[in-house]
């Protein structure tokens, strides 16, 4: 039996704590109940479980942060839970972190150590499905992608072996791990990383009038791509429920890697290029790397207070509703026109929750050629993209037509500007050329690795490596 051979925990669907163990960071699929959820403590753990899941033929779906915004890390078969593999220690020039580790946590641990690693711009997204995707935030323009810092991984295998991928053994393996998306290869059970010298930042945030919106994207996209690398930042806009006043607002957020004189210049250049004064801005006091990502990505809370509700006694962070939603990676900032078009898809007119979310990208990451990792969009400037969301239960139980169309028009209005797809911001209805959007030239590549470490097609989802069709 599964339960005996596990150090760690199996939950099962009689069991009290199932509906929990079920839950991924969307409540849209608590609808799905897997045969089993385990949580697996060690790599043994997970050689158990992909050997039972073979064994008795059930599909195997792994799981860390359970931020997949499709669903991918859950299903009717065996759940494969990495999230109590959650070590981060730092070893001599390196780094090594659990494969199931959240942001959050890492950055905590890793603090009191004087090393810090990427994360991305949600605090309890899991490391291993984050690096695996390539590995995007707000540190992408000084220090590179995420995945480009990977020294080694420690990955367990559909025919239950154990191995090493680095650039000495198994180098094939270790390429496509940079980038070629979770869930395709193995279960990573443990990353070796290269850490960023990145001692203190300064957060800052500044908000502005709906009715600039057009000319403060604009100058907000051209500001961000010519601006210094020091400069990690994001453009958010958010509807009149989130705003002053019950007025659409734009906000424009991020972390500076410098001098806290240089952020200031740096945003008294984006007004002038705005042409109008923000609502509000604030610069906050520099501090140690991991305070200054913590607040951006916690606000007042602690770290326990940051989970997820429910996975700790003191949690209270919030889980995603209902949402659709289009994304492209974009290869240069936007005119005027565009913006506005952009403006139009999100429909200021629309009630409801529903955000349009840029994410500045470029510089180091664009100095790494495109077939030097799996990772292949070293022309994007941007992660672009949209979503809308319902917290009505009844509504979202109907999966509403019309938040797909409007999905589908607002991915039409990104198309000029597009030069591929992120995998880990996958589109809710995805295209029949989602292959080529996520891999571009890297593609066959990569599914000549699959079909060599998994030739069975073990480790599935919707979108892995050598699925014929795409989710609708």
């Amino acid at each position: 039996m599964l339960r005996d051979q596990l150090k760690g925990e199996l939950v099962l669907p009689s069991d009290p704590g199932y509906q929990l163990a079920k839950q991924l960071q969307n409540t849209e699929y608590d609808a799905i109940s897997p045969s089993g959820i385990a949580y697996c403590h060690s790599p043994k753990d997970v050689v158990a479980c992909v050997r039972h899941a073979q064994e008795a033929g059930v599909p195997a779906h792994v799981r860390g942060g359970g931020h997949s915004y499709n669903g991918w890390s859950t299903g009717t078969g065996l759940v494969i839970d990495v999230s109590r593999m959650n070590h981060a220690v730092a070893e001599g020039p390196t780094v090594r972190i659990g494969g199931g580790v959240q942001s959050l946590d890492a950055l905590d641990a890793l603090a009191p150590q004087g090393r810090q690693i990427i994360s991305g711009t949600f605090p309890t997204v899991g490391q291993g499905g984050f690096l695996t995707g390539g590995g995007l935030g707000w540190q992408t323009r000084k220090f590179g992608v995420g995945c480009d810092r990977i020294v080694s991984a420690q990955v367990v295998l559909a025919d239950g072996r154990v191995v090493r991928a680095s650039a000495d053994e198994n180098p094939d393996l270790y390429w496509a791990l940079r980038g070629g998306g979770g869930g395709n290869f193995g279960v990573v059970t443990e990353f070796e990383l290269r850490p960023v010298d990145a001692p203190r930042l300064t957060g800052f945030e500044t908000l502005w009038s709906y009715d600039d919106a057009a000319n403060v994207l604009v100058a907000w996209q051209n500001w961000a791509v010519e601006g210094s690398e020091d400069l990690g930042t994001s453009l958010v806009v958010l509807p009149g429920m989130f705003g002053p006043g019950g007025r659409p607002v734009v906000k424009i957020w991020g972390v500076h890697h410098g001098l806290p004189e240089d952020l200031e210049r740096a945003l008294d250049e984006l007004t002038e290029r705005a042409c109008t004064k923000p609502m509000h801005r604030e610069v906050g006091a520099p501090g140690p790397y991991a305070d200054v990502m913590h607040e951006a990505l916690c606000g007042s809370k602690t770290v326990q207070q940051c989970h997820r509700t429910g996975t700790h006694p003191d949690a209270e962070g919030h889980r995603h509703p209902y949402t659709r939603q289009a994304y492209r990676l974009t290869g240069r900032a936007a005119n005027l026109a565009e913006a506005d078009a952009l403006l139009q898809a999100w429909n200021p007119d629309l009630d409801g929750e529903r955000y349009l979310l840029c994410m500045a990208l470029g510089g180091a990451a664009n100095r790494v050629d495109r077939a030097e990792t799996a990772y292949v969009h070293r022309d994007a400037q941007f992660l672009t993209g949209f979503q809308r969301a319902t917290r009505d239960d009844e509504l979202a139980a109907q999966a509403p037509a019309e938040y797909d169309r409007w999905a589908d028009n607002c991915r039409q209005a990104l198309a000029p500007l597009a030069v591929g797809s992120y995998i880990n911001f996958p589109n809710s209805r995805v295209p029949a050329e989602w292959e080529s959007e996520y891999h571009g030239e890297n593609a066959p590549r990569l599914g000549e690795i699959k079909r060599a470490y998994d030739p069975d097609g073990f480790f599935r989802h919707a979108q892995s490596l050598g699925e014929a069709t795409p989710a609708g």
